[in-house]
């Protein structure tokens, strides 16, 4: 268990806000290694205990939201429900890995005379069942292996032609490689894993040292005022909507006139636009010509939505954007029948998932907007993009976090969706990080977080140029998984003859 507990940690820091991204290149030896140790369903464990061990670790700034945080507002929510629902979420997250364990141990044998197959069956095996646990209602990316690319935007250029699945391949591929060398020690010598490690390093730089840089062009380039609040939870929940407001209005009155305005997820937490507030931000909105795009929730047709919606001269608009991956059990009931217990642990609502990709069209700008945990899911942003957006702006409220880890790792989604379409991507958070993301991955302006500027507010006047072309990956979407598959399955029947 050794070999599986330093992998778990190895790849736990090279997570972003972690340490150092370039470890995930050795991160996985132990535990290849180990897992060519013990019986079948010692292995199976093995690579369940990894997933688990690992996870936990780069999610650790979870275990104080949900066993202190959320229970400081909400008092339905003890804070042992907390701490258990920290570790059930690791179950969750790592039980795909126990299908990888399995598979691992009754084939991998088969090909341990080549490197080559080795290798393949191994990084083929491992990401399908890391893209497996991305599916379904309780489905979640955080942790993935391609997140360590963020601070390799070289190679991270790939996921433009292939996904972040074909980043995670690349990684379990040169890992596989390298434990297999290891262990064939005399055939391989130590030169073998300096030259690969050193190739993979060099070619980094390489491709890093020669992105284009989008030039500044006044013709084309637009401006977003990007509100971020950092207003407290407790404030949110526990005190009139007023205060909030109050906030909100000060930022208003300091925009340029005409500013299309970008404000966090949940700025309110009740439908107001047929309240006070609404009505004073709408007169707000026609005196200084400002645009609004605002989130709180609301009720249509019968079905509640955490959405976002415009607010122009003209009042409310009638397409909004509702999120299409509400987080589990806080915001919508996964599997009624088998979870019905924890209802109670929904923070403000259950909510219907979104269905619709909607863009906002201001003025010349085609706006693809997308809610907090919504830029955790590749196929979110692809939409967007291939419904005609011209940027992607994800408006979220990260005020439940308390450690910068959690805020770092949100805003490498945004740098993964970035490069993934060719976008410019646009976070704006309350007390979180908001900055432009340029198509990629350079985050070309952020603006300072809570604990770094102790006010109310911060406003960022954000620019980018608007893109109408599509990525390879946007317009095929997981097309390598698919091929990956077929790899498994080709290898799985072949392995059965030999």
């Amino acid at each position: 268990m050794i070999g599986v507990l330093s992998s778990a940690l190895l790849t736990a820091l090279s997570m972003p806000g972690m340490f150092w991204g370039g470890l995930i290149w050795i991160a996985l030896i132990p535990l290849l290694l180990d897992l060519q140790k013990g019986g079948l369903w010692k292995g199976t464990l093995k690579a369940f205990f990894f997933a688990y061990a690992y996870l936990m670790i780069c999610h650790y700034w979870v275990l104080p939201v949900l066993s202190i945080n959320v229970p400081e507002v909400l008092s339905s929510f003890p804070p042992f429900v907390g701490v258990l629902s920290f570790f059930l979420m690791g179950v969750l997250m790592a039980f795909s890995f126990l299908g990888f364990g399995f598979l691992y141990k009754l084939y991998a044998h088969k090909f341990s005379e080549s490197l080559v197959l080795s290798s393949l069956f191994t990084a083929s095996l491992f990401t399908l069942f890391d893209w497996l646990r991305s599916l379904g209602q309780l489905g979640f990316t955080g942790g993935s292996l391609a997140d360590a690319f963020t601070n390799q935007k070289g190679l991270l250029q790939l996921s433009s032609f292939g996904g972040p699945y074909l980043l995670v391949f690349l990684v379990v591929f040169v890992n596989a490689m390298l434990a297999y060398a290891i262990k064939h020690w005399r055939k391989y010598k130590a030169l073998f894993i300096f030259t690969t490690l050193s190739m993979i390093f060099a070619l980094n730089m390489l491709i890093e040292n020669f992105l284009p840089v989008p030039l500044d062009n006044p013709l084309y380039d637009k401006n977003i005022a990007a509100i971020q609040t950092n207003i407290p939870q407790s404030l949110k929940y526990n005190e009139s909507p007023q205060e909030v407001y109050k906030i909100i209005e000060k930022t208003l009155e300091k925009v340029p006139e005409g500013s299309f305005v970008v404000l966090p997820e949940a700025s309110f937490l009740y439908d107001i636009r047929k309240s006070f507030i609404g009505s004073k931000l709408h007169e707000l909105s026609k005196e200084r010509n400002l645009t609004l795009l605002i989130g709180f929730p609301t009720a249509e047709d019968g079905e509640k939505y955490n959405q976002l919606r415009l607010l122009g001269p003209d009042g409310f608009s009638e397409e909004f954007y509702a999120k299409m991956k509400p987080t589990p059990f806080a915001e919508f009931l996964p599997y009624p029948k088998l979870f019905g217990l924890f209802k109670f642990m929904r923070f403000l609502d259950f909510f219907s998932p979104g269905e619709t990709p909607t863009v906002f069209e201001v003025g010349d700008q085609r706006i693809g907007a997308q809610i907090c945990f919504d830029s955790y899911y590749t196929e979110v942003t692809r939409d967007l993009v291939n419904a005609g957006s011209y940027v992607i702006l994800i408006s979220t409220n990260d005020g439940w976090f308390s450690f910068r880890t959690g805020l770092v790792q949100h805003l490498s989604k945004a740098v993964l969706r970035a490069v993934e379409n060719r976008r410019y991507v646009i976070q704006v958070s309350n007390t979180g990080i908001s900055a432009v993301v340029d198509p990629y991955g350079r985050v070309l302006k952020r603006l300072p977080i809570a604990s770094e500027w102790q006010a109310d507010y911060v406003i960022g006047d954000f620019h980018y140029l608007p893109r109408a072309d599509r990525s390879f990956y946007t317009e095929h979407g997981d097309w390598f998984v698919y091929v990956l598959i077929a790899i498994a399955f080709l290898m799985i029947v072949g392995g059965l003859f030999l």
